[in-house]
Formats: structure tokens, sequence, C-alpha cells
């Protein structure tokens, strides 16, 4: 069998027709939805890539690993930190996996021993090995800038757009980085980027922009044409795999590092981009997907909420493999056969507000604490020495509007005893 871990970028779940979404933008995701098992409270660990990335691969919180800022990566990638470490991906290929995917040797510390050919070449030049295969598209992170046809797709036919919005637009097509004029990226000030400042898609961009509400439609409809032309890669991914006669026989996994912001607060991005980063939902529901139909039953859908470190054991899991290392994540599959209805209530989040531009000297952190009823965020700043919570309800509030934590001490303080944890250093 194979393994086929899809991480798109920055996508929402919100925004996917199989979990609703008027539009269609994800037709090939909901055909692995109906023959496979849809989360619908999946939450991530952070809101920008490198700490998800790990966690997916680990199984671990970020309290953990404790892996979250660029210089964290540093120290990870180039200064030995976890020289000898061992990870899932090592004892996959201990079982005969082949380990490859798409830009991953720059998580190399996890396992990944060199970066791959293009997926569909990579399926054929494999078709009589077994391998794991970690994919990274990237459209639906900024800048937005699908083809025309598609953002013509998406806009709403109300949609009139005055010249200062299309000039907006014009700069969400173009840019990575688009944060208000009181912050700043560490790009801009003059770091030099531990992973490399990229190429293509890749390749780091930056505007100081501040948006309007009537920007709204245009955006949306940007990002739903580059969900539309992720979404059309999977179906060809898919459709090699059937040509191979493949698919049953291949483990898909479909999720995403964080969400994305799309004017909710104000903002469009995530932390990285917009440097204003938060804990709320549009930024840390992501969509999980899986399908294996010699395993799995199909056109299941999962309400407990899971975490992405809930991964990789479903996978060892499913595979009757044994996940000999430390790990804090658990296996949804007895969730995914109803053999249990019950699961870990909580899961738990950490970002920094500028997530990978955060500027050197900037201790600020975000956590949180998350169940499907409440929502608990901590934001500390130990260089000025505040620490301030916020408290939603999110069955009566799920747009977190109202913080509501001097109302509630009580579910306050239960809450809090659980975060404490996880918050490290930052008590």
């Amino acid at each position: 069998m194979n393994i086929l871990v899809i991480l798109e970028d920055a996508v929402r779940p919100a925004h996917m027709s199989c979990h609703g979404y008027p539009k269609p933008t994800t037709p090939n995701c909901d055909r692995l939805a109906r023959e496979g098992v849809r989360f619908d409270n999946c939450i991530s660990v952070s809101t920008h890539t490198f700490p998800p990335v790990v966690s997916i691969i680990t199984g671990q919180t970020t309290a953990t690993h404790g892996l979250m800022s660029p210089f964290d990566y540093n120290a990870w990638m180039n200064e030995g930190l976890w020289e000898g470490h061992r990870t899932p991906l090592h004892l996959l290929g201990d079982n005969g996996f082949l380990i490859d995917g798409e830009l991953v040797t720059r998580w190399q510390p996890l396992g990944f021993p060199r970066d791959a050919e293009d997926l569909t070449q990579y399926m054929q030049h494999n078709r009589h090995a077994q391998w794991f295969f970690f994919a990274q598209p990237y459209p639906t992170h900024l800048p937005y800038d699908p083809p025309q046809h598609y953002y013509d797709l998406f806009v709403d036919d109300d949609f009139r757009p005055d010249p200062q919005t299309l000039q907006r637009l014009d700069t969400v097509r173009t840019r990575m980085i688009l944060h208000p004029p009181d912050v700043q990226s560490a790009m801009e000030a003059g770091r030099e980027d531990p992973i490399g400042d990229g190429e293509g898609a890749h390749e780091r961009s930056t505007a100081i922009i501040e948006f309007e509400p009537r920007d709204a439609p245009g955006i949306r409809a940007l990002y739903d044409g580059e969900l539309k032309v992720f979404d059309d890669m999977v179906g060809r991914w898919i459709a090699k795999l059937e040509e191979l006669d493949q698919l049953d026989d291949t483990l898909i996994v479909i999720i995403s590092d964080h969400g994305e912001e799309l004017l909710e607060r104000g903002h469009v991005g995530h932390t990285s981009c917009n440097l204003k980063g938060t804990l709320y939902d549009e930024c840390l529901k992501v969509p999980l997907i899986i399908r294996y139909p010699q395993k799995l039953p199909t056109g299941r859908v999962i309400a407990q909420q899971v975490s992405q470190i809930d991964i990789m054991p479903t996978i060892f899991d499913i595979l009757g493999l044994d996940l000999s290392l430390p790990h804090d994540g658990a296996s949804t599959y007895p969730l995914i056969l109803g053999e249990t209805d019950e699961f870990r209530p909580e899961a738990y989040a950490e970002t920094m507000p500028a997530g990978w531009q955060a500027i050197a000297g900037d201790e600020r952190r975000i956590f949180c604490v998350r169940t499907l009823e409440w929502k608990l965020i901590l934001n500390t700043d130990p260089v000025a020495g505040t620490r301030t919570y916020e408290l939603y309800d999110l069955i009566n509030d799920p747009g977190e509007r109202v913080n509501i934590y001097d109302q509630e001490p009580a579910i306050a303080a239960e809450l809090k005893a659980k975060l404490e944890p996880h918050t490290g250093a930052q008590n």
C-alpha cells in the first residue's frame, strides 16, 4: 500500500463544498470525503506553517516539540538540535516505505531524505514500491492569483468594485505579506530568512495595506479560485492513481497547516502574512479527510473535535503498526469505525502574532485551549509583563465576537488549569 498526505496551505474548511460551501470549490476533495471519512472539527496546533508540519509528522503538541519560531527552526535545522532524533517517518522507513515529498528537505530532521520529482511522475516511477509521500501544494497561500476564469466562476454577479478596491485586489494577487502600517515584517527589517526567500509562488513580497469591507467579495472570489486550482491538482493525482490501479490501495489524507482570515478581523491571510495573527477559528480550523476503502467506511462524518497531532497515530493504527515513539495524539480509528463516541475533548494551539515574520526580540505568544463548546485564549507579552485572557462561547458565538471571560469565572478557571501546562516558559 501507499500513503499520500496532501498538506495544502491555508485552507478554510468553511470554503470547501464538502463542508457545505454553496459554490463548487472542491469537487475532487468532495469525492474523497464521500468515499472516505470527513472530520468537521479538526484543529491546528498553530496559525503558521512550521509548527503544524512538525506536529502532524510527530504527533506532538507545540509544548512538547518546542518548535515555533524561525529562531527555533534555525537551531533545529542547522545546529543539530534533533541530531539522532527518530520520528514516525523513520519507523515507516523501517517497515519498507519509501519516504519522499515535495519541498520536504526544509523539514529534513523529521526524516525526509530528499525532495522528490513531480507527484504524478513519482507515482509512475514507484508503482511497484511502497511509499509515503508528503505533498505540499501552495495555491491557497497568498498571493491569490487564480486564472481569470476561476475568479469569474466564483465572484458574485452583483460585485461592482470601485477603482480603489480593484487596486487592493491587484495587491492581493501579487503580494505575499499584506500588513497594516503599524507593524513590520522580519523581511522588511532585514532578517535573513532561514528557509530562504523562495521562488515562484513562494517568493517573499510585501505590501502595506488597509482593506475595506467592500473588498470582501473580490477577495473571497480570488481565494475560492485558488481553492479550485488546488482541487484540480487533487483530481489529477486521483486520476493517476486510478490509471495505475492504485487508488484503493493508497491511504489518502487531505489536511491543511492552518486556516485563513478573509477580513473577519479586517485582515487577509494568517500570522506570517498579516502580522496580526490570532487563534480564532477562521485561522485555526482545518480540513481533514481520510480515504482508504480497504479499512475505512465511506461517507462517515466525525463531529468530535480532533487535532493535527492525531493524524500520525491514526495512520499507524490503520496500518496495524505500533507508534513506539513519544507522542501526544491519539488514534481516531475507533471513532471512524464507530467503536466509541469518546475522544479527548481539548485541543491546544500556540502562535506568535507575526508568525514566521516575527522580529528578533518579539517574545509575544498567544495560547489557547479549545473544546467543542468553549475557547480560552491567553495573550502574553513577557517584555511588557502582560497577560490577558479571552473566553468565547462557541455554541452561541461561533464568530468569537464577545469575550465573556469576566462573566464565566468557573469555566475560565477550569480551562486555565488545562491550558497552563501548555504555555511552558511563558507562565
